[in-house]
């Protein structure tokens, strides 16, 4: 057999192979009717089918690391457009910010410490498409992104927890990236953005989040996340967790105790 000829059928193959991994990617996350129906519930728990644009939150904060643990105060802003920000203010580790502009493969995510200076984010970090820290405003049927893809696993555990929740899983669809953006890299969008969110199957809201990361070196060792919701309160008439407890690794890393909440 020529190089040449043997040259198109390597070619051939990986243009097939392409093909199949974005069918896959497109496909990940076929939102069927059990997710719109399972969505249509968060909506109805979270606030009733009344749009929420913003949510502002403050309170109180715990910062570990290693045998580190600091304290301090917290503000918090979520808006359905996918931007969301954190204000940390520890007594001493001084101030941390983390901010997020949007959702999507054209978002930007960074961290700055007590110096000021801002950190990117490693971009596979910032395709994630729920807010962390109030996944339920990043889910409203009404104003879901078409971006973004959603399926329903049916009842089981999610993350380190055995406890059984309503598993929806969810993450960027391949159809929905930008003009212009590599199909190569697709599977790779899908599959970095997908998070798991576990549903509390007596009330419907959001308890736990899990999805994974990676070190901002661009290093492929991967970083556990996993975010527990609890003492919900109404808040003009929209669930509010009070109490936010962020895992890194199996470890917490952040505990968040919220005391006020401004919707929209």
């Amino acid at each position: 057999m020529s190089s040449l000829k043997l040259l198109s059928r390597c070619h051939v193959v990986a243009v097939l192979i392409l093909a199949f991994n974005l069918a896959i990617a497109n496909e990940a996350f076929a939102q069927n009717g059990s997710a719109t129906a399972a969505l249509n519930r968060l909506a109805t728990a979270f606030s009733n089918n009344q749009a929420v644009q913003q949510v502002q939150l403050a309170g109180n904060a715990t910062w570990h690391a290693g045998s580190l643990r600091d304290s301090g105060t917290v503000n918090l802003t979520a808006s359905t457009n996918g931007s969301s920000q954190m204000q940390l203010v520890l007594a001493a580790t001084g101030e941390r910010t983390e901010a997020q502009t949007g959702i999507g493969s054209s978002a930007v995510c960074q961290w700055a410490g007590s110096d000021g200076i801002a950190h990117q984010i490693s971009v596979g970090n910032c395709w994630k498409p729920a807010l962390w820290f109030l996944p339920a405003i990043s889910l409203q049927p009404s104003l879901l992104p078409s971006s973004l893809g959603i399926s329903d696993l049916g009842e089981s555990a999610v993350g380190s927890s055995t406890n059984i929740y309503r598993h929806l899983q969810g993450g960027l669809l391949a159809s929905g990236l930008p003009a212009g953006f590599p199909d190569s890299l697709a599977p790779t969008v899908v599959q970095q953005s997908t998070e798991d969110l576990g549903l509390d199957p007596a009330s419907f809201l959001p308890a736990v989040l899990a999805y994974t990361v990676h070190p901002d070196n661009g290093a492929s060792t991967p970083i556990t996340i996993e975010i527990h919701y609890s003492n919900y309160q109404a808040v003009n008439g929209v669930q509010i967790p009070f109490l936010i407890q962020r895992y890194v690794n199996g470890s917490l890393q952040l505990a968040i105790t919220v005391s006020s909440a401004q919707i929209n």
